[in-house]
């Protein structure tokens, strides 16, 4: 193949000269970036038979690992390695058999592929650190199990195939030597029949390569690490799945951190495809001497502290899109402080491990590979984040504040939302925000549901979960619609799937943290201009102000709206929101249109919506605001005010 001849020479990558003449000049993730031209950047010649295991950390640098460990005290090290073994005793020996059972959707195995790369992988570690044959033998069993599969569905859902190949790649090359030669010959076949053959020909519901989402780096790292374990076996068609998945690697890290990290599906999807691009630009590091500076993209080395920025000070992170609002841990960070030196990242992350957060955390299948990075991190630099705002363009734009960093009832966080419905897991929710203070959060964002429950709805109804299109069904579920955000909708119409809410300002002085949204395209059927500008002000009051003019032929209504699980009472000229012994007070000044404060329901079934009664319930949620009708041609100002002080 020459994929990659052509992206070397535009690229101007570079070399890493003599990396494997000796062993002790073996590339490791935490070294300083290389720089310099290259003719031959990876280094395939080193995939032999007698180098295994090679992936992520060779047999020398897991003694050093274990010697680390033992020597370690109770710090995070030690922390991170028994949680890695209580994760293995507890789910990793698990006795039930894996079997190939699609989910609800009659579309997916990906939770039989998850659950195959946590017991493998956790079990493979255990064995190298304790050499108890218990877990050699589950792990050889299960990898046998997967590699019984008629198929690991790439034509339904190849997400499914990528993290397969993630399982049984990793458990190959941990356990090389270990395990017998009928599984190992087992394993080098499926990987080709049913991961690069099915990539290669393709065999599959969606072009990965061409994903400029979580799906190219979860496939593609998936694929990379099963390529680089069985090389010596099928090097034409593993060197292939290699060179394409950094050849398409590289235009989907264009979209999803450029210029400033922001990832627009949001944390929880950072947290799975940039988990993923960590697996495999270590992998490829550890192996073939170089991540074909796919960790140089722009934008790649400040995602990290996007990704930070997402949590808020109530134990919920800043979910807008296809996201859940509880913290899990972003295990990826590891990556970003060992890789960019910066062990203040892990700010957040520690504070979750000593909690016993890791043991539970929604990507705890890839734990081991934190060991890979854990045993370089100089732990005493890590520091509380001293920067008080970031600020995100590019296809989803974001803007969030934290005040203080103590991530208590004093730490007044705020997250604001541009782009577009139309982006990979978007909602209509441009303009929307995420507001925490006293330790509750004041205005949240729905939880989204399940989607195997909505694609069977919206399929029984003639509709498809995942069309974009501005007819799309997706929009008339109650948790996508923009009338169910923190944001405007003007005479009662949806969000233009298409319009782009984008970054006009960053507000940053001594007394002021927010920014300005210019939101006219997302409602340019139905007005001529909208801005919106979302801001802290003295670290204690949000104030939104909503600039709208109204087109020269119609007029303007606007529903203003603020979702919260505070209660609301509306008081004459106020709506009094109440939580426990907390109260906010929202007032809002009309310019040019009268306003008419008002609560609706937020029971999807008091809605005419076909979807209504296949929708979950949101118990204990509001939604306030007002209304307000702008004469033809005619401009308004609304300021709304959400402060403690009556």
């Amino acid at each position: 193949m020459k994929h990659m001849i052509g992206f070397f020479l535009f690229c101007s990558l570079s070399l890493l000269s003599s990396c494997f003449e000796e062993d002790e000049n073996r590339f490791r993730p935490g070294s300083a970036i290389p720089s310099g031209p290259s003719e031959n950047e990876l280094d395939y010649t080193v995939l032999t038979k007698e180098n295994h295991p090679r992936l992520l950390l060779d047999d020398e640098e897991f003694e050093e690992l274990k010697t680390k460990i033992s020597t370690s005290g109770n710090g995070p090290l030690a922390t991170l390695h028994e949680t890695v073994m209580n994760l293995c005793d507890w789910m990793g020996l698990s006795g039930t058999p894996l079997t190939y059972k699609l989910d609800a959707s009659n579309k997916r195995i990906l939770g039989v592929s998850q659950e195959a790369l946590l017991r493998i992988f956790t079990c493979a570690y255990a064995y190298r650190y304790t050499g108890d044959s218990k877990y050699l033998e589950h792990a050889e069993a299960d990898i046998n199990a997967v590699c019984d599969f008629t198929d690991w569905n790439s034509k339904r859902h190849f997400l499914d195939a990528g993290e397969m190949a993630a399982a049984v790649g990793l458990g190959y090359d941990w356990l090389y030597d270990q395990l017998s030669e009928a599984t190992r010959k087992k394993v080098e076949q499926k990987l080709v029949d049913y991961a690069f053959t099915p990539a290669q020909k393709k065999i599959w519901n969606l072009d990965f390569y061409k994903a400029t989402n979580n799906w190219n780096q979860v496939c593609n790292g998936g694929l990379v690490c099963g390529a680089l374990a069985v090389y010596e076996t099928c090097s034409v068609q593993a060197q292939d799945i290699i060179e394409r998945a950094i050849e398409s690697n590289v235009e989907a890290l264009k979209v999803m951190y450029a210029p400033d990290g922001n990832y627009p599906e949001g944390p929880g999807y950072w947290c799975y495809g940039t988990l993923y691009e960590a697996l495999m630009l270590t992998a490829l590091e550890t192996t073939v001497g170089s991540d074909a500076q796919l960790s140089q993209s722009i934008g790649f080395d400040k995602t990290a502290e996007y990704m930070l920025f997402t949590y808020g000070a109530v134990d919920k992170c800043f979910n807008y899109a296809d996201n859940l609002s509880r913290t899990t841990p972003a295990i990826a960070l590891w990556y970003f402080a060992d890789r960019f030196a910066d062990p203040s990242l892990l700010y957040y992350e520690l504070k979750q491990l000593a909690a016993g957060g890791y043991s539970s955390c929604t990507e705890a299948r890839l734990l081991p590979l934190l060991m890979t990075y854990a045993n370089r991190i100089d732990f005493s630099n890590v520091t509380t984040p001293s920067r008080k705002i970031f600020s995100g363009r590019g296809d989803v734009p974001v803007v969030m504040v934290h005040t203080d960093w103590t991530m208590t009832t004093s730490d007044v966080y705020l997250g604001i939302k541009g782009g577009m419905a139309g982006a990979n897991h978007g909602h209509m929710d441009a303009g929307s925000f995420v507001f925490d203070a006293e330790g509750i959060r004041w205005s949240m964002d729905y939880d989204r549901q399940s989607y195997a429950a909505l694609e069977n709805a919206l399929k029984s109804l003639g509709g498809n979960l995942w069309t974009m299109t501005q007819e799309s069904m997706r929009w008339d579920v109650f948790r996508y619609n923009n009338r169910n955000h923190s944001t405007i909708t003007i005479n009662d119409a949806k969000h233009l799937v298409d319009g782009s809410a984008t970054l006009y300002e960053v507000i940053e002085s001594d007394s002021e943290l927010g920014a300005t949204l210019r939101m006219t395209d997302v409602v340019s059927d139905q007005v001529a201009s909208a801005m919106r500008t979302v801001k802290l002000v003295d670290e204690k009051d949000l104030v939104v102000i909503d600039r709208i003019d109204a087109l020269p032929d119609r007029s303007a209504k606007v529903r203003w709206t603020m979702v919260s699980q505070a209660e609301p009472e509306i008081e004459d000229n106020r709506i009094v929101l109440t939580s426990g012994s907390h109260k906010r007070y929202l007032t809002v000044r009309g310019d040019g249109a009268k306003v008419t404060l008002r609560t609706w329901s937020t029971d999807p079934e008091d809605y005419d919506s076909p979807v209504a009664p296949y929708e979950d319930k949101n118990p204990g949620t509001y939604l306030l605001g007002f209304e307000a009708t702008i004469p033809v041609a005619q401009q308004a100002t609304f300021t709304v005010t959400l402060t403690p002080d009556e």
